[in-house]
């Protein structure tokens, strides 16, 4: 019986041992295995590469006006799809249309002057010009008139000064010795008369009726005869005063004064008949030049004038153009950053525009350490906050040449593209990358 214990409590003892012998191999094989595992999950942690980043469309803009102006009106909400050309917003354009007005009527004119010159001249413009001719020729015969009645107002003038300087030199040369020997020879007479009819009116003076006989009138007029002549002779003797070589001084400088006035006249009546025979040239060339026809010259200027004036035209429509937002893609409207009746200045973004059906994820901070490792085709994982169950495949499409520097680092951009990406995701979203190296 005890034999049987024993050999019981040996095979117990051997079993036992067989079994932590093989408890001990399952642990020893485990650490193992877990070391294994450890080892390889620090090997894939080294081989993988984390960046983060935003959701965007491939293609997008932020749109902005040239021009400064106020915002008069706003096509579309946030939100909306549109087209490519669709006018999203307008600035104020009174001022610019008014100068693409003036722009097309000075188109208008000059292609007007072309067709013109192309054309030749009507019967009715020759007629004209020849009316204008004429009429510079009417023009120049009136002022020759002017200018002779100029020179003739001179020599009148002129002879004027003349009569008054010999008035003054007759009169200041009075009285002369022959003048002043007959007025007292006349004096001389008159006093003779006078004694003789003194005698006669002596011899009959007792006759009562003296008054009545011949020998008083005699006496009388003999008498008045005598201080006719001595007055007379008086004045001649006297000469003239010097009030009368005053006024006839004055007579002479009025005269001359009237020579200078008339000379002073000369120079635009001879301005006159040159001004005259320019404008006969002038219209006689016009005339000529009309009846010549339009010369290759003349059509060719005419032509840069249209061309220009189309130039401006151009320009004018442009301006009034770049006052609207207008879609340069289709897309849908992100973001509009301005009310009617705000300010918009030039360059500043007032509509976001993005085609937000085939979007792409851009990293923002992936470290110049690493993307020395990494290429265009590499495979990605991507997961987003708003998802964050949901892991997404992508591939690296584009890697940027130049860096970006944010708070200090030095980082730069991927392009991902991600494949069957949930409609729910949203441009701007936040997205994890996680770039499998294979090293």
């Amino acid at each position: 019986m005890k034999r049987w214990i024993l050999i019981a409590v040996l095979l117990i003892v051997a079993v036992g041992g067989w079994l932590g012998y093989q408890r001990y191999q399952a642990q020893q094989l485990a650490q193992q295995q877990a070391a294994e595992a450890q080892d390889a999950q620090a090997a894939d942690l080294e081989s993988v590469i984390w960046a983060s980043g935003k959701l965007e469309p491939l293609r997008w803009s932020e749109l902005s006006s040239v021009n400064q102006g106020i915002v008069e009106a706003i096509h579309v909400q946030e939100g909306d799809w549109v087209e490519a050309g669709d006018v999203l917003l307008e600035l104020d354009t009174m001022v610019l249309e008014s100068q693409l007005q003036e722009a097309e009527a000075a188109l208008a004119e000059a292609q007007a002057a072309l067709d013109k010159l192309r054309a030749g001249a009507t019967s009715a413009e020759i007629a004209a010009a020849q009316a204008a001719v004429d009429a510079a020729k009417a023009s120049v015969a009136q002022a020759a008139g002017q200018m002779l009645e100029t020179q003739a107002a001179i020599e009148a003038a002129e002879a004027a000064v003349e009569v008054a300087r010999r008035q003054y030199e007759e009169m200041a040369s009075h009285p002369t010795p022959a003048e002043l020997q007959v007025a007292r020879a006349e004096v001389a007479v008159a006093e003779a008369a006078v004694i003789q009819a003194q005698a006669a009116y002596n011899l009959v003076r007792g006759d009562p009726n003296i008054a009545a006989r011949p020998e008083s009138m005699t006496l009388a007029q003999a008498t008045a005869a005598l201080e006719a002549a001595r007055a007379k002779a008086a004045l001649t003797e006297q000469g003239p005063t010097p009030q009368q070589l005053a006024v006839a001084q004055a007579n002479i400088q009025a005269a001359e004064a009237q020579v200078k006035i008339a000379q002073s006249r000369i120079p635009g009546a001879e301005a006159n008949v040159k001004a005259a025979l320019a404008s006969q040239a002038s219209a006689e060339a016009a005339l000529e030049k009309l009846l010549a026809g339009a010369t290759p010259e003349d059509i060719a200027m005419a032509e840069a004038r249209v061309q220009s004036a189309q130039a401006a035209v151009n320009s004018a429509r442009a301006r009034l153009r770049q006052s609207q937002i207008v879609a340069p893609f289709a897309g849908q409207v992100g973001q509009i950053n301005v009310r009617v009746g705000e300010p918009g200045m030039p360059g500043q973004p007032l509509v976001l525009l993005g085609d937000t059906r085939t979007m792409h994820v851009v990293t923002t901070d992936l470290r110049e350490t690493d993307v020395v490792k990494v290429e265009v085709g590499m495979p990605v994982e991507v997961t987003f906050d708003a998802l964050p169950d949901q892991i997404f495949t992508g591939t690296i499409t584009w890697i940027a040449p130049v860096s970006t520097t944010e708070q200090g680092s030095t980082n730069y951009r991927l392009f991902v593209d991600v494949a069957e990406l949930d409609p729910s995701l949203r441009w701007g979203m936040t997205a994890f990358v996680n770039i499998y190296t294979g090293q």
